[in-house]
């Protein structure tokens, strides 16, 4: 208890001491206590402004400011510097005294007072330098500041307000604001005021002097009052990079804008939780409602619920999570008749703020309908293509069969009947014409040869192993390659021999006959393996060798061999794969559905 008084008896004559004037006020601003230096700068006895309002010492014109001043020390909580301002003596004259303003809080940080410091004005002295300075600071500025008089006349300016204006400072001083600035002459004295009143911003154009060029400043005007009397500061900028900017910006503006509202895609920002901020007149001709009622709602609202809304709905959130763009094909009316349908290739980009945050999607969509349609008939035209060439192939195979057939049964046995009569003439005649002998060989010999051409292009125009079946047919052609390449080749089964049709055998067949001719031809290999296996419902039939290999990019076009496997791989219902790398040898793969002859249904 006893420091406390001592605390107390301490600040109350550091109070009393102070040199400045210093009173304490309560909430509202009363006088609560003053020291000496206070009550003898106004004249007043100690006591006698106790309990009176601080804001009716001052002047009227200073009194609205005060009061401002007290709120927002107390809202801010910190020291308030209420500037000059004029203080009533006991004698009823004014003294100018700075006024600072500081709330006092409680052990509970609430406002109980104010501290008032009046503080007396700087000397004639002390103000010309700081007139000086404020005046000398102005000139390195590079805005354009005037200070007019309450007759809207120049009072001041500095040298950037000069050079902004195109004229000399001994010209401008003592001119109307409307001569500095020509355009400001369109308005009645009037409204010039209520301009200045209302410290609008204006923008103006104007005309330098000297060279006749166009510019653009802004204008700010700032109205204050100083001992009495109006004044106003107006700020000046040159604009003219940001107006010619800004020009240039909607320019751009409104190409891009025309851009995107004539093109033929479908352009829209959407949100992340897939609201509809825009479209185009492409997309919002595929919208159910027009842009005006769907901005700003869900696209679903605009647009419908299907399955090809929600996969859209489903890109926009893994775009705005991601920050990835992403691409998928859609198809508007999906539910619709599929001649009504149409496909759109559909472009998701994330927007970003500068932030980097994620704040919309922009989506475009082309329509690709007729792409789509010409890739069908496309695809329709290489079905009746390759249709037609399976046909031809049968068509060529069964021909090959019946001329095999035919030199086999008619030929073959001509040449046979022909041999025996030769034989039998040798038996008649041989001793009667022993020159005949020789001649009956030598002819014998012919049609020995002969015969084994005719079997030769039988085998070579239709094996007659197929007719027993796949694998017969397979046997023969790898032991007919072995002896004839010199190249060592295994056949490996790991399924039962398949039951395929005739055309089937034939085209599986002709495919292993190809790759082994490409073996013997190309590779250079040592080995060969063929092996055939069931997968679950397909057949896969495997042509392996060790040779050289290939780059299958730069061969398969161009070669005809490697086509025609293929086709014959598709018209099996499955596909031929080549599988090759230079050093590391290939593997011909052809892969088919299992399937039952129409001769067994």
């Amino acid at each position: 208890m006893g420091d406390y008084s001592q605390d107390a008896a301490l600040f109350r004559a550091v109070f009393d001491s102070a040199p400045l004037g210093m009173a304490l006020l309560d909430l509202e601003g009363r006088l609560q206590y003053t020291n000496p230096a206070l009550t003898q700068q106004l004249k007043y006895a100690p006591h006698a402004l106790l309990g009176k309002p601080l804001v009716e010492l001052l002047h009227p014109q200073d009194q609205s400011p005060c009061l401002e001043a007290l709120e927002k020390a107390k809202r801010l909580q910190q020291d308030v510097a209420c500037g000059e301002m004029r203080v009533q003596q006991w004698d009823a004259d004014y003294l100018w005294f700075r006024l600072n303003l500081c709330p006092v809080s409680t052990a509970e940080n609430a406002t109980s007072h104010y501290l008032a410091r009046l503080e007396p004005p700087p000397t004639n002295q002390a103000r010309a330098e700081q007139v000086y300075l404020l005046s000398f600071a102005l000139d390195y500025t590079s805005d354009g500041v005037l200070l007019l008089d309450d007759q809207l006349s120049i009072r001041y300016l500095n040298d950037a307000a000069s050079h902004l204006l195109g004229q000399a400072r001994q010209y401008l001083l003592g001119q109307g604001i409307a001569q500095a600035l020509p355009p400001l002459a369109l308005h009645s004295d009037d409204d010039l005021r209520e301009v200045i009143d209302m410290q609008r911003k204006l923008s103006l154009e104007l005309t330098h002097p000297a060279d006749a060029r166009g510019y653009h400043v802004s204008v700010q005007f700032n109205r204050f009052r100083y001992d009495r009397r109006g004044y106003s500061l107006v700020l000046i900028q040159d604009v003219t990079d940001q107006q010619r900017m800004a020009i240039t910006l909607r320019h751009n503006e409104s190409q891009f804008r025309a851009l995107i509202e004539n093109t033929h895609d479908a352009i829209g920002r959407l949100t992340p939780d897939f609201r509809l901020l825009y479209a185009n007149p492409a997309l919002e001709a595929l919208s159910l409602r027009p842009l005006s009622q769907a901005q700003g709602r869900s696209a679903r609202y605009a647009f419908g619920n299907n399955s090809q809304i929600d996969t859209w709905a489903n890109m926009v959130q893994a775009v705005a999570n991601s920050g990835t763009s992403m691409e998928e094909e859609l198809i508007h009316g999906v539910d619709g008749p599929p001649d009504q349908q149409q496909h759109y290739l559909v472009q998701l980009v994330a927007e970003y703020n500068t932030r980097g945050e994620v704040t919309s999607v922009l989506s475009l969509a082309r329509n690709i309908t007729d792409i789509r349609k010409a890739e069908r008939r496309l695809a329709e035209s290489n079905q009746q293509l390759r249709e037609l060439a399976s046909r031809r192939e049968s068509t060529r195979e069964e021909e090959r069969k019946l001329i095999a057939q035919e030199i086999h049964d008619e030929l073959g046995q001509h040449l046979t009947a022909l041999r025996m009569g030769i034989s039998m003439l040798r038996l008649q005649f041989g001793e009667q014409a022993p020159g005949l002998s020789d001649k009956v060989e030598h002819l014998m010999a012919l049609c020995d040869r002969t015969i084994q051409v005719v079997r030769s292009i039988a085998t070579s125009l239709r094996p007659a192993a197929l007719n027993m079946g796949l694998y017969p047919a397979l046997e023969w052609l790898i032991g007919e390659f072995r002896q004839h390449a010199q190249i060592a080749c295994e056949f490996t089964t790991h399924c039962d021999e398949p039951v395929l049709a005739d055309d089937q055998a034939t085209r599986a067949f002709r495919v292993v006959q190809e790759a082994l001719n490409n073996v013997a031809r190309h590779s250079g290999a040592s080995r060969a393996e063929v092996s055939l296996e069931r997968l679950d419902d397909i057949y896969k039939l495997d042509i392996t060798d060790n040779g050289c290999g290939f780059n299958t990019a730069s061969v398969s076009n161009r070669s005809l061999g490697l086509t025609g496997m293929r086709e014959r791989g598709i018209s099996l219902g499955g596909e031929v794969v080549i599988f090759s790398y230079p050093g590391q040898g290939t593997t011909v793969q052809a892969t088919f559905p299992v399937s039952v002859p129409q001769e067994v249904l």
